[in-house]
């Protein structure tokens, strides 16, 4: 297996298309998450759990979609095109971690009695993690940004799942999330045409499908509580 990405640019008339699977997947991943934010949207809209993880499909899908332009067109990851395409896909991120947050303020958090501090940390990372993409460049600011914030709604929804069973579906779903990390960090790629970006959207359309099942449980059982 190598860590090399290979150049596998298709053509189609004129114009070049650049890492096609890639950008494929997360064509994937956009349908996915409008459909699961389509089918939250007809919730009732006082439920504010469902309606911050509506969305956090709708922010994901506009993510994967503004992702796939500098995937696809900028075969030379730089320049003003590029660097818009790619700093507002992780702008579009860290907004969506963000919903994610609140969704588990209004949840697993809804008792606790320091919520309100959680409430103050949510919001004080989203100003920093905003800041910090357009201050570093780099993408190393999502993966830790997604991991400062998800982390500990995993471990919320592991706990809570012994009262509420669906939170389970969330918490795993994060699980399978984190493993996109070890794929992106070896580089895991199975072949030129499925390399570890590719392999990475797979994980991500797992995750997203477990998540959208348990919230969609949950969104479920609180319409007629």
């Amino acid at each position: 297996m190598s860590n090399v990405v290979a150049d596998t640019t298709i053509y189609i008339g004129d114009i070049a298309f650049h890492e096609p699977v890639t950008v494929f997947t997360d064509y994937i991943i956009t349908g996915m998450c409008i459909y699961f934010y389509i089918q939250l949207n007809k919730f009732p809209k006082h439920d504010a759990t469902t309606w911050y993880w509506k969305y956090f499909f709708g922010l994901m899908s506009l993510s994967s979609l503004v992702g796939s332009c500098s995937h696809a067109f900028y075969a030379v990851h730089e320049g003003a095109g590029y660097k818009f395409f790619w700093l507002s896909m992780q702008v579009l991120n860290i907004f969506s971690v963000f919903c994610m947050q609140m969704a588990a303020y209004h949840s697993v958090l809804k008792h606790s009695s320091v919520k309100r501090y959680w409430k103050a940390s949510y919001i004080i990372e989203l100003i920093a993690a905003t800041a910090a993409v357009f201050v570093f460049h780099n993408f190393l600011v999502v993966i830790v940004n997604t991991a400062v914030a998800l982390i500990p709604i995993m471990i919320l929804h592991f706990i809570n799942s012994k009262a509420i069973k669906a939170n389970l579906w969330i918490a795993w779903g994060i699980v399978v999330l984190f493993a996109t990390a070890f794929v992106n960090a070896t580089k895991l790629t199975l072949h030129d045409y499925f390399n570890h970006l590719d392999l990475a959207h797979v994980l991500i359309m797992v995750n997203l499908g477990c998540m959208y099942t348990g919230v969609k449980r949950n969104a479920n059982v609180s319409q007629f509580a």
